[in-house]
């Protein structure tokens, strides 16, 4: 007789933060703090905004990789001037494939980075987003983003990251916002404003368990988390 086999479902934690380069709102370094509330965090993913991998501004990406000793992905949105500067992905879970995307920009070359994870036989798809400053740069960039999404063939997705916007108002057919399900999309994550800019967002299926933000002054931006059910 055959039988279809289906992996248990799997809960996940899931933390996003723009790193401000380890520096926090008043440009202080942070980065061994940052390190610190990672490791601490025992988080099953680790999505980073912000961060280098440079001589010039520090090998950041590699210090995260080797303290958190976790499988990583990292796309440089902005290259040159001794700067390579973008978003990596850190999965304790087998990373299966890696794309680095440009999005569509005007100012500051902004992207998103795919990294498909094996979560015990499950296939997940990873988006780590950096939006950009002006407001019609980030329509273009978010049609890009759900175009993109369209195209997974309805498999799981997990897309979270700076997206530079309060009050998005989006399909949740599409994008189901974490932090609004727990009705706690009014906790701001932005040091210097008052606006809720970094978002996890996940596919309609994906079970909603926790989100919280953390007031850590490591950044201009505070960390969020989240804990789901795949």
């Amino acid at each position: 007789m055959e039988r279809n086999y289906f992996p248990t479902k799997k809960e996940i934690k899931i933390v996003s933060y723009n790193i401000h380069s380890g520096l926090n709102k008043d440009m202080f370094p942070t980065l061994f703090d940052t390190i610190d509330f990672l490791r601490i965090s025992n988080a099953d993913m680790i999505c980073l905004q912000e961060v280098n991998e440079s001589a010039k501004a520090g090998f950041q990406v590699s210090s995260f990789k080797e303290e958190l000793n976790m499988y990583s992905h990292f796309g440089a949105n902005v290259v040159g001037l001794g700067l390579n500067y973008g978003l990596v992905t850190y999965s304790k879970y087998p990373i299966k494939s890696e794309n680095h995307i440009y999005l569509s920009s005007d100012r500051e070359q902004r992207g998103m980075l795919h990294t498909v994870v094996n979560v015990e036989g499950r296939k997940v798809n990873i988006i780590n987003v950096h939006l950009g400053l002006g407001d019609k740069e980030r329509e273009i960039q978010l049609t890009e983003l759900v175009d993109f999404i369209s195209k997974l063939d309805n498999e799981p997705y997990i897309v979270v990251g700076d997206f530079n916007q309060g009050s998005m108002s989006l399909d949740d057919r599409v994008l189901k916002d974490v932090a609004k399900e727990l009705n706690k999309e009014n906790i701001l994550t932005f040091a210097t404003g008052l606006d809720r800019i970094d978002y996890i967002f996940v596919s309609p299926k994906i079970e909603v368990l926790d989100y919280d933000v953390l007031i850590k002054n490591m950044s201009d931006h505070y960390p969020i988390i989240a804990k789901i059910r795949i």
